[in-house]
């Protein structure tokens, strides 16, 4: 079985014009994620480290919980502005833009996670995680890095990180829309 994660960026401007549009193949999933799988499959506990740095145990019978409501940049879709590439013991992003409307925050909107969509002809299915993000700070703000963050046993758990190839600049009143497709194929 393959599994592939797809990063869709939109830039829609004040007056509702799209102003940018990629979609890139996220290459960065974090220890964290293979610490979740294994401890879910194997029944054994296993050492997190968490967002804000601590670190900790946790076992299986958990849920991986990445919809989140708006206003809120603790998990979920998360945005900054660091330029250090991705490894796999990162825990956080290296630069958070935090949700506000201030010089530097975005609005963190509502986290949606879509239904699966599984594909019985050609053996496919993907999951759709996607958050919009507005800026209202007064300024253009720019993000180079995104990261998916999930709340894991009442904790912050980083599982997926990636650097965008090109930082792109959000100006002020426009909404930049981030959506994370993971994909399954046998």
């Amino acid at each position: 079985m393959n599994v592939k994660a797809y990063l869709k960026i939109k830039v829609i401007n004040e007056k509702g014009k799209c102003i940018y549009y990629r979609r890139y193949r996220s290459r960065s999933f974090v220890a964290n994620f293979i610490n979740i799988a294994f401890t879910n499959l194997s029944n054994q506990i296993v050492t997190f480290v968490f967002t804000d740095g601590s670190t900790g145990y946790t076992g299986h019978g958990y849920t991986m919980q990445a919809a989140d409501s708006s206003n809120d940049d603790n998990y979920g879709i998360q945005i900054g502005t660091g330029t250090t590439a991705p490894a796999i013991t990162d825990y956080r992003l290296t630069s958070l833009i935090p949700n506000g409307t201030s010089a530097g925050q975005m609005q963190y909107g509502a986290v949606t996670v879509m239904s699966p969509v599984i594909n019985t002809t050609n053996n496919t299915g993907y999951i759709t995680v996607t958050r919009a993000f507005t800026n209202n700070s007064g300024g253009s703000i720019t993000v180079s890095e995104v990261g998916l963050v999930v709340q894991y046993n009442y904790k912050y758990v980083l599982i997926i990180h990636d650097l965008l190839p090109t930082p792109i600049t959000v100006p002020n009143g426009s909404t930049l829309s981030i959506a994370y497709e993971i994909q399954i194929a046998t």
